[in-house]
């Protein structure tokens, strides 16, 4: 069967609908999926480049070629964007746009000033290539752990592209092709057949991607608080045990703090529930500012109250990081709309020995928490690690 360039020129074409079709609807169902948008729009505009190129002979060739080709290079532009976002790296603008450039002006260059179908051939090769070693580079070297498989076999695919590239660029004209890329003959022909290969096995990595991606974000929503982004009760509980047990087995310390905010019903009734979320958001944020141990575990228990795990923490390095935190929440203020609203907590601290089950050390931290309380509220306890008696830490009231 022969395969001319015109025909894999509308498979390609039909593909690329396809894809971009089949993307927008996936789109519509993942609409949180915010790179999902910009990968669509890459796709989409690399289809109408494709189409424009198709078009050769039947639009005029400033619009076939020059426009035709800045819209493929836009839309590897855009590729890029949507994997950098992925991965959660800024991307830095100047080189693509730069490259962009660099390659749509010699495409015009070599199409009407010294006209030459080789050296266009070849700059479509080169930024091809260019662009797909890039996005293999980010998703091999940038990769989160959590996605780190479907970002390995993207970035293998998109390696091996950008390789077919690099050798398309040195595949052989026919002799009478003149300037006409409809007319380049069999061995350009079959990089088309490769190219569409390839192609596929790129759509096939990007859902990957982003199938692998919401696999995550889902195993985050079950276990994150929607409010705090805080670890839920359930998170909290699990990924304690299993720190807790990780410590024991080293023979390492592991230290707990529970905290509840004071009079938080008090600021609920006064100021309404949505100051009240506002006020859970400011702790967050400060609990985050903090709390800087290494390996730390973080939770919205329920409600007003809050526990954090510290492996690795002795009784006496838990209570300093419980005097900070206790003591950054009483001298910084929620802002709601033009009001401040002061913010306290009691915090109760206790420490794990051997043969203590996390839920244990949740009921030590507690029954702290609530001797801070019944002192006066806006300080810091510790239960006795020896014989379950609350000690005071010291004196931590403002």
């Amino acid at each position: 069967m022969h395969l001319d360039i015109p025909t894999l020129t509308i498979v390609s074409l039909l593909m690329g609908i396809a894809a971009s079709v089949g993307f927008t609807s996936l789109m519509a169902v993942l609409n949180t999926q915010k790179v999902l948008r910009i990968w669509v729009a890459s796709i989409w505009i690399t289809t109408f480049g494709i189409t424009l190129i198709g078009l050769r002979n039947q639009i005029p060739d400033a619009i076939s070629i020059v426009v035709g080709n800045g819209l493929l290079v836009t839309g590897n532009i855009l590729a890029l964007k949507g994997i950098a976002q992925h991965l959660g790296l800024a991307m830095r603008w100047r080189w693509p746009c730069s490259l962009a450039l660099v390659y749509t002006g010699a495409i015009a260059w070599f199409a009407y000033v010294s006209p030459n179908l080789g050296a266009r051939l070849l700059a479509g090769s080169l930024q091809a290539m260019a662009f797909n070693l890039a996005y293999a580079y980010l998703l091999l070297r940038y990769h989160e752990p959590e996605i780190r498989k479907s970002c390995l076999i993207a970035g293998i695919v998109l390696l091996i592209n950008g390789l077919f590239y690099a050798a398309r660029a040195f595949m052989p004209l026919t002799p009478g092709a003149s300037q006409n890329l409809m007319l380049a003959g069999m061995p350009v022909a079959a990089t088309y057949v490769i190219g569409i290969l390839t192609t596929l096995a790129s759509y096939f990595a990007l859902l990957q991607l982003i199938t692998e991606r919401l696999m995550v974000d889902l195993r985050r929503a079950a276990r994150t608080d929607g409010l705090t982004g805080l670890l839920n009760r359930s998170a909290i509980v699990g990924e304690g045990r299993a720190a807790l047990e990780r410590c024991l087995e080293r023979d390492q310390p592991f230290a707990l703090l529970i905290f509840d905010l004071d009079y938080f019903k008090q600021i609920n009734d006064r100021w309404g529930h949505d100051a009240g979320d506002a006020v859970l958001r400011h702790v967050t944020q400060q609990l985050r500012e903090v709390i800087q141990w290494p390996g730390h575990l973080a939770s919205r228990y329920g409600g007003e109250e809050f526990v954090v795990a510290l492996p690795g923490a002795t009784l006496e390095q838990a209570l300093a990081t419980a005097e900070r935190l206790r003591h950054a929440l009483a001298h910084s203020h929620a802002r709601v709309g033009e009001h401040t609203i002061p913010v306290t907590a009691s915090i109760g601290v206790a420490a794990a020995r051997q043969g203590t089950r996390f839920e244990h050390l949740v009921r030590q931290a507690d029954q702290a928490m609530y001797r801070t309380k019944f002192d006066g509220r806006n300080g810091v306890s510790a239960a006795d690690e020896h014989n379950g008696v609350l000690a005071e830490a010291g004196n931590s009231r403002c």
